[in-house]
This record gives C-alpha cells, structure tokens and sequence, in this order.
C-alpha cells in the first residue's frame, strides 16, 4: 500500500466578511497517496485556493491538521514573488528561492528553466517589460523544476498562449511519470482534469462533497453546474470582463428538436441556447455571439462566432435567448469546456469561460461498435476509404 503524502483531518478555514464568520473551509478529512495526481474541482469560491493555500502554509488554519510529508512547491499565483525592476535572470533566482529552491539547485538547472519557458531573448530585460504571458511561462517553469516530492499548481492554464498550456500538461505528466511526483491540481478545465488526474474531488461551499475517480468527479461536478436536465445557471459567476450591459445568465442544452438533454451522443447534433439580461438604453443589431469548444488538454478545438456566418441577433427587449444549432457536433466521446462572449456595438459586454460543459456520450457513428482510440485528438470526422 502507498504512503500518503498528505493526511488532512478535520481541516477548517474560517475568516469574517462584513463582520460575520465564513468557513471557507470545513471539516475535511482527506489522504492523498504518494504519487497522486489530484485534480481539485468546484465552482468559484468553494475553497479550492484556500485549501492549497493551507497546505503550503501560507495561510494556518483554524481547526484539523494538515500533516505533509516531503518537500512542497507551490505555483498558486503565476508571478508571486517576482520584482518588477529585477532581470528575468535575477528573478528566476528570487523567485526560486522563494519557491524553496538552493542556490545550486537553481543553477544547475537555470538553463533548462529558461528553454521551457521561451522567453531566453528577455531573460537579461527588467520584468517590467514582460507581458502577462511572458511571466506566466516564466513562473510555471521555475515551479516545474523544483526538485520536491509534492506540487500544488492552482489555475495554471488560465494564462499562457495554447501551445504553452499543452506543454504544461506534458510536463506535469512528465513530473509524476518519471520522477513520482505528487501534484494537487487545481483547475476549471474538466479537458485538463480528465487529461491529467488520477483522482478526483469536487468542493462546495467549503466542505468535501465527493472523492473518487477523475470519470466520476467530472461527472458530479458537471451535474452540479447544469442539473439534471442540462441547464447552467450563470448568473452569479464571478470575475467576468466586459461592460456588462449584456450578461449571458444561463446555458440550456438542447437537442435537435428543441428538448432538454445532459449529453450530446457522438455524431449527433444540438442546439446551445443561452438566456440573456439587457441594459441597454436602444435596440441594436450590431451583436455578435462567441462560443468556443476548449479540449480535453485545454486546447481551443474551434470557435462558432455569428458574425462568421453573417447571423442577424438582435437585442431589443431586457431579455431574451440567443440559439447556437450545431447540425453535427463534431467530437468524440468526452468532456469539453466552453468559452462563451458577447460584443455589442463591437464592445465586449460578457465573456464566460470554463463555467459551461458539453458531454459527448459514446455511440455507434460508424457501424462497427469502434471509435477512434488513443492518440487522435478529440475531432469526429467523416471519412471513408477505398482502393484502385
């Protein structure tokens, strides 16, 4: 039997919001086994953060114990610990150092750091000069090569182009493949968590609701978001961009015809039917509707802007629905994000990303009870085949 890395027991966090106690935490009881990879899902605000956040000891918690055994490091905030008029090269030291990494630790691997993250012609400029992504790349580098037994990695393929998300997926597979690191991953991306994990557990409102298989976490967690009759309600997500004079407030899954489904059965095709609320002052015709289909490794699989295919939305009235049809979804078996915006008079009003899930449930497309296995990506493509 593998030694846990981790015993946690009858972990609680409490603090005061506006004078009174929030548990953002409460009584969990958890063991993660030595080369785990646990993917950590919820919603926004259910704790996840917090619960990383107390087993690096950032923060003490209030009642229970976290008992971690090994050496931790911790990517929990891309960025933490750089300063602004420092060089890369010289924060790559900082930031290492920070992150529990010896001096010689870093030297002897200041080379490769820099090769992962593709910023080698800045590593001599000020910080200041580093795009976001820049830094994201630079942060997640210095964390990857830490020579520690255990990894917290919190939201990290929110930022960074797509291509440097991928690498950051092999390379965390890479970690717990060769080297039997124990990771507790922390993501929105069910893509990522099903790619990625070997286990699973899904947090609401601060407490342990469910612990199992990554296949079952992502199911529950799916159920949580869109009910049993696939419906997402998305009118108290959090920290969404634009102005706000559009707000998309929920997502309906529909097939075909119009009725309520969960899942969308492989070749088969499905309406995405988004509730809106308005505020504005005149009707327009200049909307333009974005949904994105986001991979099992967090890869943008294909974009459905309206514009592109010159469809007149109208918002005129406080509100009212946008309708996606998609005649024949084109994936595989699995679970896919969505990426959803809205431009109004060519202003962004609403963007929701990871908030919104579509299921493609296995079936027969073919005829002979197989669908493509292994390597071949997530796309469903007609094809056949012929010799001459």
């Amino acid at each position: 039997m593998r030694e846990a890395a981790i015993t946690i027991r009858g972990l609680g966090k409490r603090y005061k919001v506006a004078g009174q106690p929030f548990w953002a935490l409460k009584d969990i009881t958890l063991d993660v086994k030595r080369g785990d990879v646990l993917g950590i899902v919820g919603r926004n605000g259910a704790g996840k953060t917090t619960l990383l956040r107390v087993l690096s000891r950032i923060t003490d918690p209030t009642e229970g114990e976290a008992i971690v055994r090994g050496r931790i490091g911790t990517l929990l905030e891309t960025g933490t610990g750089f300063h602004e008029d420092l060089s890369g090269r010289e924060n790559v030291y900082l930031n290492g150092s920070i992150l529990g990494m010896r001096p010689h630790e870093i030297r002897r691997r200041f080379d490769e750091i820099v090769e992962f993250s593709g910023v080698g012609r800045f590593i001599d400029s000020a910080m200041k000069s580093y795009s976001s992504g820049m830094r994201s790349r630079l942060a997640f580098a210095v964390a990857a090569h830490l020579e520690t037994d255990i990894l917290l990695v919190d939201e990290v393929l929110a930022v960074g182009d797509i291509a440097f998300q991928e690498k950051c997926l092999n390379k965390m597979g890479e970690l717990t493949r060769e080297a039997a690191r124990t990771i507790l991953f922390v993501s929105h991306s069910m893509g990522a968590v099903q790619s990625l994990c070997t286990r699973g557990i899904l947090i609401e409102n601060g407490q342990l609701m469910r612990e199992g298989s990554t296949g079952e976490i992502v199911a529950a967690y799916q159920e949580l978001l869109l009910g049993k009759q696939g419906e997402a309600s998305l009118a108290a997500v959090q920290g969404r961009p634009g102005s706000g004079l559009v707000r998309l407030t929920a997502m309906h899954l529909q097939d075909l015809e119009g009725g309520s489904i969960r899942e969308v059965p492989a070749g088969t095709g499905c309406r995405l039917v988004f509730d809106y609320e308005s505020r504005l002052t005149s009707p327009t015709a200049d909307v333009v509707v974005t949904v994105v289909f986001v991979g099992s490794k967090g890869l943008r699989l294909f974009g459905l802007p309206s514009d592109i295919v010159r469809a007149e939305l109208v918002v005129d009235k406080p509100k009212g629905q946008f309708v996606c049809t998609i005649p024949r979804l084109p994936l595989l078996p699995g679970n896919y994000d969505l990426v959803a915006s809205v431009l109004v008079d060519r202003e962004l009003t609403d963007k929701i990303a990871n908030m919104t899930h579509v299921i493609v449930s296995d079936r027969d497309v073919f005829g002979t009870g197989r669908l493509q296995q292994g390597n071949f990506g997530d796309m469903l493509v007609d094809f056949d085949w012929s010799s001459r």
